[in-house]
C-alpha cells in the first residue's frame, strides 16, 4: 500500500459541494464501503477555514484520483505520496 495525503481547498461558494462530497466519502469509510484498495486513515477539517486534509493508504495514487474524480469535485485537490518520518 502507498501512503497518500490529500489536501482539499475550496471557496465559500463551493462549500456545499465539498460538504456533500465529504459526507459521502466519510459515510463510505465508516460503513466499510470504500472501493477495494482504498483505506481512509484520517480526515482533518481546519477550523474556520476552507481547508481539509485526509490521509489514505491506497493500492495506487491513480486509483484514488479516479474514484475521487467520479464524485465530481469542483474545488482544488492536491495529492501527495508521503513517507512517515516520525
Amino acid at each position: 500500500m502507498t501512503s497518500v495525503v490529500v489536501v482539499h481547498s475550496w471557496t465559500d461558494s463551493q462549500k456545499s459541494s465539498f460538504d456533500k462530497f465529504a459526507e459521502s466519502v466519510l459515510g463510505m469509510a465508516k460503513g466499510g464501503k470504500l472501493p477495494k484498495g482504498l483505506q481512509l486513515k484520517e480526515a482533518f477539517l481546519a477550523k474556520g477555514k476552507n481547508f481539509a486534509i485526509c490521509r489514505w493508504d491506497v493500492d495506487s495514487v491513480d486509483h484514488l484520483i479516479q474514484v475521487a474524480g467520479s464524485l465530481k469535485p469542483s474545488w482544488k485537490i492536491d495529492v501527495y505520496e508521503v513517507t512517515q518520518v516520525y
